[in-house]
């Protein structure tokens, strides 16, 4: 089982064995769990708004795991291409069904990726004291962040959660140095559990306040991160959620006509 400490030191996660403590398996499960319970409310129970809040639980969460397979992926690139082109193929299908050229949370988290992978490579640049890597890398993420921006806010397109969707995975990585050979006593007591919490928390104001209504509860999910041990399970869940996504939806669609058959016939 491969170790993932990106909030805990070696010695806080070795505490957390023998005591309570989620996974990043468990983590994703339940984000999977809570979408589902989300999207049957949207599509299935629209009058149920309790179905709503208790989905507003999801994003984060995926967020979160998202943010962590972006470290530890060694393939990055491939990585990025399967986020966007499964994102592609899923929004395409939701832009059809509303009328409107829109990106899902797929496209969402691809452009996440880019300035993930831009920061992580200005880091590394700027700790081996590479002034021309750093100048380089520098420009790639103002492209990757203004891109964003441009996508999220001026291009017409719908992208989920916006902007403020897009940076919520870089707060994850946003403090921490220490995987880029910086061992100083400041970088590794500037991003800690602590640290890493108040910038997500922060991501997850800017997430209900450019939402509004019940995108506040997105907040809750700050609660079962506090008890992210920082390992990722035994099971190989890499793919799980690039399956779980389009299939669920699939479904709910599907029983959707099959209850609803008039909307079908109003289409064609």
């Amino acid at each position: 089982m491969r170790a993932y400490h990106t909030i805990v030191c070696v010695e806080d996660s070795e505490k957390k064995d023998g005591a309570f403590a989620l996974t990043g398996n468990m983590l994703k499960l339940a984000a999977c769990a809570f979408m589902l319970v989300d999207h049957t409310g949207m599509i299935l129970f629209p009058d149920v708004i309790a179905l709503r809040i208790i989905g507003r639980l999801a994003m984060p969460l995926f967020a979160f795991t998202f943010a962590e397979g972006c470290f530890y992926t060694r393939h990055k690139l491939r990585h990025l291409l399967t986020v966007l082109i499964i994102g592609v193929c899923t929004s395409a299908v939701a832009s059809v069904a509303r009328g409107q050229v829109c990106g899902d949370i797929l496209i969402t988290f691809s452009l996440s990726a880019a300035v993930i992978y831009a920061l992580d490579a200005l880091k590394r640049a700027v700790v081996s004291r590479d002034g021309r890597a750093s100048a380089l890398y520098a420009v790639l993420l103002a492209l990757a962040v203004g891109g964003s921006v441009f996508i999220c806010c001026f291009s017409g397109a719908r992208i989920d959660y916006g902007i403020a969707g897009v940076m919520l995975p870089v707060t994850v990585r946003l403090l921490d140095m220490r995987s880029f050979g910086a061992t100083s006593e400041l970088a590794e007591n500037i991003y800690n559990r602590a640290t890493m919490l108040l910038c997500f928390g922060a991501g997850l104001l800017a997430v209900s306040v450019a939402s509004g209504g019940i995108q506040i509860f997105c907040v809750l999910a700050l609660i079962p991160l506090m008890f992210y041990g920082g390992r990722r399970g035994k099971a190989k869940l890499k793919y799980f959620f690039y399956v779980f996504y389009p299939a669920h939806l699939a479904l709910l669609c599907g029983i959707y006509l099959i209850i609803h058959p008039d909307f079908l016939s109003a289409l064609l």
